[in-house]
Formats: structure tokens, C-alpha cells, sequence
């Protein structure tokens, strides 16, 4: 042995130590894909004391069109094999809303479910039709981020629940890393646009995982006196209360607020 490998052996000493009594925490595992830059951010101003988020990501090209998004759905499972393995999850988030409407709830659950079997799953589509089944809202102004194709998807969607758009505009964006470049002040303003003639609007939806609007969601409620649903706040409050956790919240929006 060498010099130093004796002077390493003579001074290297096994430590005691004491098992970490973990807490039991709201546990939440989330999938969201490599080019979103703000639900991360979103919900860290969320997180309470009593959940843990573990996050991890899924290769894109980066495109948000119709063929891009259903490209996802293979990926999904590998990316969930990664989420803290051996540590018990609550609630599982696939985090993006387009390609949960395009890939559709089932093959989203089933994909999670051989992955991590009995845990409980949602995605910002789910979660928003969830959320408007909460406030009972049945007309609705959608504002997207999104090509004329998607937001077309969106309100054929929306038809097939019994939920009427009344007013549909998007910012007709098809790249991701272009939407959270939307300066959230601006939100107000195009609302404003969206809604003239629009009667009867029950509730605003403003899809999109990377769309930056939870910050504005009070202001924009006090402005149109009307509830307005983003898709990070409208998650946040499913994966919650799928696992039997009320968000009393504060500061964005009357979802959360409870």
C-alpha cells in the first residue's frame, strides 16, 4: 500500500449517526417538460409547510403544436421512473396542459399507474375542468398562449362538457420558450379586448403551465369581478385536494382562497 493509502486507512474513521425521522407530509411528484420556465417558479410560492414537491422533466423539441404535444406521450413513464424512487407519493402531475387535452386522461393515469401503482393523478386540463366544476361555471372566456389550432381543440372540448366559450382568444404563440416571455401585465389588458360584447361570462381560463399568470389572478379578478382560473393555480389546488388536503390560500385568486 502506499504512503498515503496507510496514512487514509490510519486516520479514515466510521461515523455514528441517527436515522432521519422523515415527517408525513403531502407528497407530490410532477412531470413537466424541459422548456417550461414557470410552474416551477409558480408553485414555489405555493408550497406550504405540510407538502413536498419532487419535479423532474421531459425531453421536447420545444414546439407547441397538436403533433408536437401527443409526441410527449411515450416519454412520460421513463420521466416518472425518476421521481424519488422508494419514497411514497400522494398525488402524481403530469404538468402540461395542451398535451393532457390531446393525450386525454386515461393514457395519462394508465401511464403513471405502471409507474407508481394506486397514487392518484391529475394535469392542468383535468384540474381546470375540476375547478370549474367547483365554482360552478358553465360560461367561460378562454385566453391562451396558443395557435388557432389548440385553442380550436380547447373549445371543442369544452363544448363536449356543456361548457360554452363565449369568447376565445389566444396570443398565437407555437414556440414554449416564447410564453413565459409574456409580460403578465399585459393580461389585463387583453382580458379587456377579450371580454368586450361577451355576456353572461361565469369565469376566465387562462391555460398553459408556462403562461406567467398567477401572480396577476387577484388583480384580474378585482378588475373583471369575475373568478379567473390559470392552469398552475388550478393544479396546485387538484393534486391538494385529490389527496384530501383544502388549500386555504391567499393572493391568487378565489380558487385558493377557498
Amino acid at each position: 500500500m502506499s504512503d498515503w493509502g496507510e496514512h487514509f486507512s490510519y486516520l479514515e474513521r466510521g461515523l455514528p449517526y441517527r436515522r432521519y425521522a422523515r415527517p408525513e407530509l403531502l407528497r407530490i411528484g410532477l412531470v413537466l417538460l424541459d422548456t417550461d420556465y414557470t410552474l416551477e417558479r409558480d408553485w414555489q410560492r405555493l408550497l406550504g409547510d405540510d407538502l413536498e414537491c419532487f419535479c423532474t422533466r421531459l425531453p421536447t423539441t420545444g414546439e407547441v403544436t397538436p403533433r408536437a404535444l401527443l409526441a410527449l406521450a411515450p416519454k412520460i413513464e421513463a420521466a416518472a421512473h425518476t421521481l424519488v424512487p422508494g419514497l411514497p407519493l400522494h398525488t402524481l402531475v403530469f404538468g402540461c396542459t395542451s398535451a393532457g387535452l390531446l393525450i386525454g386522461d386515461r393514457p395519462i393515469a394508465r401511464t403513471f399507474a405502471a409507474v407508481r401503482p394506486g397514487v392518484a393523478v391529475t394535469h392542468p386540463w383535468l384540474a381546470l375542468r375540476e375547478a370549474l366544476a367547483s365554482l360552478g361555471a358553465k360560461r367561460i372566456a378562454l385566453l391562451t398562449p396558443y395557435v388557432r389550432e389548440l385553442n380550436a381543440a380547447f373549445y371543442a372540448a369544452f363544448a363536449a362538457l356543456g361548457i360554452e366559450v363565449v369568447a376565445v382568444g389566444g396570443f398565437h404563440l407555437s414556440r414554449d420558450v416564447d410564453i413565459p416571455a409574456v409580460d403578465p401585465d399585459c393580461l389585463g389588458d387583453a382580458l379587456a379586448v377579450l371580454l368586450e360584447g361577451a355576456e353572461g361570462v361565469e369565469a376566465v381560463v387562462m391555460p398553459c403551465t408556462n403562461l406567467r399568470a398567477l401572480e396577476r389572478l387577484d388583480a384580474l379578478e378585482a378588475r373583471f369581478g369575475i373568478p379567473c382560473l390559470s392552469s398552475n393555480q388550478a393544479l396546485y389546488w387538484h393534486a391538494r385536494r385529490l389527496a384530501g388536503r383544502a388549500t386555504r390560500l391567499e393572493g391568487f385568486g378565489r380558487l385558493l382562497a377557498g
